[in-house]
């Protein structure tokens, strides 16, 4: 069968893209997210995602990657709507929009149902102004998505906050709508890539697997370190996603393939997840729960969608106990092992309805 055959009443998706890790597309989440997606809904669909340079993980053969002028600076790239774009939405050759950046007037430049999808709001409580960003983008988020058919976020508490920044702008009738516009979508596991049962030999390794931002609690997390380096010292941290100058002989951040990235992940001791400021999902949390590394989450209401049985901490105090005992003691830290990777078990379900939904969406019934 040609190329043609297999794809002629394929259903065709326009992907308006939000790259945000620049230093390397493959590793971007939404890459990430969007190629396990594509690979779940099969030949059901033929995909048109614009690219600022081609991403391999979308050399797929039911994938046109269109090279776009789009800003790789996350806040240039939020205000400013590439003309590439502009004219690939007035092409009539797509049944469908699949829109990762509400930031765009989408709805202005085409009448085909738009599905949207953002794990990032511009709110208070994330996006503090800069020399780059003065302003907060979120009243224009709010006004694109009344577009939407719907519009998904990664969290429940990540919805509510965005509803509440709204009021700040909009009446009650607008809010009203965005409650039935956004939904929410969590992020689910491939049963695949857990693991059947823990590693009993592991290092004394604390693991930070998130990005090094502010907003993802990296900031406290290494004053955590330094001071909790002030009363034992037989540990290492790894942060494989360090993009700063590092001044910690103790603090290893080594970068590996994803294959190994995973070992790694299953031959440390216990991995950290601090509050993070925009109450996202954290796939790195999951990443470390399907490999048996147990994570200690600081608490916040985001995270017990994740893991609702989790380990938590408020507070440095509590942190330090909570990592005592996991260095120390083997049979907590493989008891805690075991229930992670039956939390990332939990995730599988959710990964085939979060399918069956899109399924749905973008065959309009």
């Amino acid at each position: 069968m040609n190329f043609w055959e297999t794809y002629e009443n394929s259903r065709r998706v326009l992907v308006i893209p939000n790259y945000t890790f620049g230093e390397d597309y493959n590793k971007d989440s939404f890459v990430d997210v969007l190629s396990s997606q594509i690979k779940a809904l099969g030949n059901d669909y033929y995909w048109i995602i614009p690219v600022i340079t081609p991403v391999k993980k979308f050399n797929l053969p039911n994938v046109d990657q269109r090279v776009c002028n789009i800003s790789g600076n996350i806040f240039w790239m939020r205000s400013n709507f590439p003309t590439d774009i502009k004219k690939l939405l007035r092409e009539d050759n797509y049944d469908v929009v699949y829109s990762h950046l509400p930031d765009w007037h989408i709805g202005r430049y085409t009448n085909k149902p738009i599905i949207g999808y953002s794990h990032w709001w511009e709110m208070k409580e994330c996006n503090s102004h800069s020399w780059l960003n003065r302003s907060r983008n979120i009243p224009h988020e709010i006004v694109n998505i009344l577009d939407y058919k719907v519009c998904f976020t990664n969290t429940l508490q990540q919805k509510k906050a965005v509803i509440e920044n709204s009021k700040e702008w909009f009446n009650d009738d607008i809010t009203k709508r965005l409650d039935s516009i956004i939904q929410v979508m969590n992020l689910g596991v491939s049963q695949e890539k857990i693991i059947d049962s823990p590693s009993n030999d592991y290092d004394k390794t604390i693991v930070f697997n998130h990005r090094t931002n502010s907003y993802k609690g990296w900031d406290r997390f290494i004053k955590w370190m330094e001071k909790y380096r002030e009363t034992r010292q037989d540990f290492v941290v790894w942060a494989p996603l360090l993009d700063k100058p590092n001044k910690w002989s103790w603090v290893d951040t080594t970068k590996y393939d994803k294959e190994t990235y995973y070992k790694k992940l299953s031959q440390s001791c216990v991995g950290v997840t601090p509050k993070q400021d925009h109450m996202g999902w954290s796939v790195s949390s999951t990443d470390s729960m399907m490999c048996g590394l147990p994570v200690l989450f600081q608490e916040q209401d985001c995270y017990k969608e994740i893991m609702s049985d989790g380990l938590t901490f408020k507070n440095q105090r509590e942190l330090f106990k909570l990592l005592d005992e996991m260095l120390d003691n083997k049979d907590f830290r493989m008891e805690w092992s075991e229930k992670g990777i039956d939390g990332a078990k939990r995730l599988v379900n959710v990964d085939e309805e979060n399918i069956n939904q899109l399924h749905s969406l973008f065959q309009n019934k």
